[in-house]
C-alpha cells in the first residue's frame, strides 16, 4: 500500500512519462478535476486522461515541491510542466483529495511562466531571476 505522498508522486511521475494509463490507475473512477485558471470540470478521471491523451505535445513534469498534508487528507504539490518541443513552460500547483487508496479530486492551478508584465518592466522594485 503507497502513502498518499507515494501515490502523489507515482502520479506525477507517470504523467511525466505520459503514462496515463498508469495515472489513471492511481485515480478513482469518478475522480473530479478542477482547473479554475480555464474554468474547466473534469466530471470523471476518463475524461481528465481522454484530455491529456488527446494533447499533441505531452509535458514533461519536474517536481518543484510536495508538501505533507496540509490538512488531514489533502496534499499540496508544486511542479513546473515543460515541453522539449515548446519554449512555453509552467508552474502548476495541485491540491489532491483522496478516498481510499486513490485521488477522488484535484484542483489544479496552471501559472505561465513567462516574462514581467510590461507595466512594471522597468519599475526596478525586483530582480528579474
Amino acid at each position: 500500500m503507497l502513502s498518499k505522498l507515494e501515490l502523489v508522486r507515482k502520479y506525477w511521475d507517470h504523467f511525466d512519462q505520459a503514462n496515463f494509463k498508469a495515472a489513471a490507475s492511481l485515480m478513482h473512477e469518478q475522480a473530479v478535476v478542477w482547473e479554475p485558471n480555464s474554468r474547466e470540470v473534469f466530471r470523471s478521471r476518463d475524461a481528465f486522461i481522454k484530455t491529456h491523451e488527446a494533447n499533441p505535445q505531452p509535458w514533461r513534469i519536474e517536481e518543484i515541491d510536495i508538501l505533507s498534508e496540509i490538512k488531514e487528507g489533502i496534499i499540496v504539490t508544486v511542479v513546473k510542466a515543460y515541453s522539449d518541443t515548446s519554449p512555453e513552460s509552467y508552474f502548476i500547483t495541485s491540491f489532491f483529495t483522496f478516498a481510499g487508496e486513490r485521488i477522488i479530486e484535484i484542483l489544479e492551478y496552471w501559472s505561465k511562466n513567462g516574462e514581467v508584465p510590461i507595466w512594471r518592466a522597468n519599475l526596478n522594485y525586483a530582480e528579474k531571476y
